[in-house]
């Protein structure tokens, strides 16, 4: 499996576990699983140019140069509300803020992937 293909498979496999983390109230779970997503799907794209980055400064940066506004601006509400969560854990609306955002994200990199990016296939 090539780097992007690992990627991507990650950023499924944690979009699971945040699916039903939000199904089952577990919002601070929520937040930390989208910022992974977030940084999976980053390096996926990134992979594609045979680049890789060894911190959150890189992908940021990278990120302000390949990704259109509103994608970077869902990206600064996900990090504002992660962090939120971070102090107020039982707050849904955080929480639901979240996967609105992320899902805005999910089909800018489905379109830029050419493919839907959606959870992983249950066993």
């Amino acid at each position: 499996m090539g780097d992007f293909e690992k990627h991507l498979s990650i950023a499924r496999e944690k979009l699971s576990a945040l699916v039903e983390s939000y199904e089952k109230g577990r919002h601070t779970v929520v937040g930390d699983l989208a910022i992974k997503i977030l940084e999976q799907l980053i390096e996926a794209d990134a992979a594609r140019a045979n680049r890789h980055f060894g911190s959150h400064q890189d992908r940021q940066l990278y990120s302000k140069s390949n990704f259109p506004s509103e994608v970077l601006e869902a990206t600064r509400r996900i990090w504002f509300a992660y962090g939120d969560l971070g102090y107020d854990g039982i707050n849904g609306g955080r929480a639901r803020e979240i996967v609105e955002n992320l899902n805005r994200i999910l089909e800018f990199f489905g379109g830029r992937f050419g493919e839907k990016i959606e959870p992983e296939a249950e066993p």
